[in-house]
Parts: C-alpha cells; structure tokens; sequence
C-alpha cells in the first residue's frame, strides 16, 4: 500500500509525471529522492532560461495587478517585455484579475485527493466569461502537446469546480477559455476553450489516472517505455536509463515540474480543508 506524504496535494505537474513516468512519480514525490543530476547541458544555459521564467513571471504579476514598474527592465527579460508589450494576450476580461493565484479542491469524483492550480493570471467578466493565462518563455511545441498537457486538463477544469466559492455563482464550461502565450515566438498564442463535454472528458481522465495510482504497490511503479523521456530526467542514472544529460537544444524548462508551486499549495492545503484563495 502506497503512503502520501501528509496534506499531499495533486497539481499538474506531478500528475504528468505520473502519466509519463510512474517511477519518476514515486523517486520525487513519494520518497523525496534526492538526486540532483542535470537536466540538460550546458548547465549555464539551463540556469540562464530557468531564471528568464522566474523573472519574467515575476515581472507580469507586477505588471498585472496594478504595481509600479522598474525604471529600467532587468536586461535578461528585456526582449520578453518587448514581446509583450507590441504582442499582449487579447480580449483580457476587465472584472476580476487576479495573478499567480492558487485554487485548491477536494472533488467528489476524486475519491478523497486534492487537486490545485496555480494559475499565472486568472481574469473574469461577470456577464462575459473566464480567462486562464499561462506565460510561456521557452519555445512553442506542437499544439498537439500541449492538448494532451496534464496542464490543458486540469486547469480550466478546476476553475469550474472551484467557482461557486470563488466567483459567487457556477461558472458554464464553456465559458473558460484557456491561453498560452509564448515570448519567444513573438508572443503567439494557443487559445483552448472548454466545454461541458470535455469538462467530463477531463473529470474521467483525472478519476482514472489518480484510480491507476492507488491501486499500485510500493514495488509496482514502472518506468517510462519511452525512453526520450529519460534524456531529461535527473534521475536517469538511478533507473540506468543512461548518464550523460540532454543537450540545451532539446531541453524545455516549461515542460519540467515547478517545485515551489508544490511546495506551496501543499503548505496551503494543510490549512484548510477546503480552500480558494
């Protein structure tokens, strides 16, 4: 019988972890294994598009709620603030904006597991609909990918969950549109927008996905029969899938799990059995 963590909280990073690597699952999250292999190579690249994200969220969440501005943009994001500024996402609802906010709920369908999403800029119009805006700096993959994304599933399927405590009133699936917007493609978009068909569609993927990893043992959790997927993985040689690391060129820092993200809405869920922020 497998034992999680206390106040273990499902996000979609470490549900596509899962969904591509059970095994991965289990070294990060269930026994915390420290194995710190590089990603990618050269490291200094991999550091350098890490901390272009971090600092060009940061610099949206300013930007988004209102907060003076630097005088002068830091110059490793510079060209990103360019982007943004000639190519801004469109058709931003004005009502309510709110940036890197986290929802987390305990749905009935999920047999007894907490789902959350932290969402980069949540914005919505009472009488028009929800936007999701999620901030890509790394390069644009195929639209395909990001359809299957464990990200594409989960959150605008936790908007409507979360929504009669969080907007007052029960948001229509098909009144959620979710958008990625990406720097480094001159701020081009993907735009999904929901349905009540794929709202159920997602609810039974993520019932069973979550059903698939109860039911293992400590001693079951396979590894990936895709062996591309080991190239990146800090603990490739740990599962002896290889030893040297994948080169920049094929590295995506937005595809990789956001840590702080977990560590955060785990905090937050111990704290409350039910909570929308």
């Amino acid at each position: 019988m497998i034992s999680f963590p206390p106040g273990f909280t499902f996000t979609q990073s470490c549900l596509q972890d899962f969904a591509v690597c059970p095994r991965r699952f289990q070294l990060r999250y269930l026994l915390a294994q420290s194995y710190p292999a590089p990603l990618a190579k050269p490291l200094a690249a991999v550091d350098r598009s890490t901390e272009r994200g971090e600092r060009f969220h940061a610099l949206m969440e300013r930007y988004w709620r209102g907060a003076a501005l630097p005088e002068r943009v830091d110059p490793l994001i510079a060209d990103l603030w360019q982007t943004f500024l000639q190519n801004p996402p469109p058709d931003v609802p004005q009502t309510f904006r709110r940036t890197e906010f986290s929802v987390s709920v305990k749905p009935a369908w999920a047999n007894g597991a907490r789902l959350a999403a932290k969402y980069d800029l949540l914005a919505y119009d009472p009488d028009g609909e929800a936007l999701i805006i999620d901030w890509k700096t790394g390069r644009r993959p195929k639209r395909a990918f990001l359809e299957r994304h464990l990200q594409t599933v989960l959150y605008p399927l936790l908007l409507v969950e979360a929504a009669p405590r969080l907007l007052g009133i029960a948001l229509p699936p098909e009144r959620v549109r979710l958008l990625y917007w990406f720097g480094e493609d001159d701020g081009a978009t993907e735009e999904f927008i929901y349905s009540r068909a794929r709202y159920h569609a997602d609810q039974a993927y993520i019932s069973a996905l979550l059903a698939r990893l109860n039911a293992l043992e400590v001693a079951e959790f396979p590894l990936t029969d895709e062996r591309r997927h080991c190239q990146h993985c800090e603990y490739r040689s740990l599962c002896e899938r290889g030893e040297s690391a994948g080169t920049f060129e094929t590295y995506d820092a937005d595809s990789f799990p956001d840590l702080e993200e977990l560590r955060q809405v785990i905090a937050e869920a111990a704290a409350s059995d039910d909570f929308v922020l």
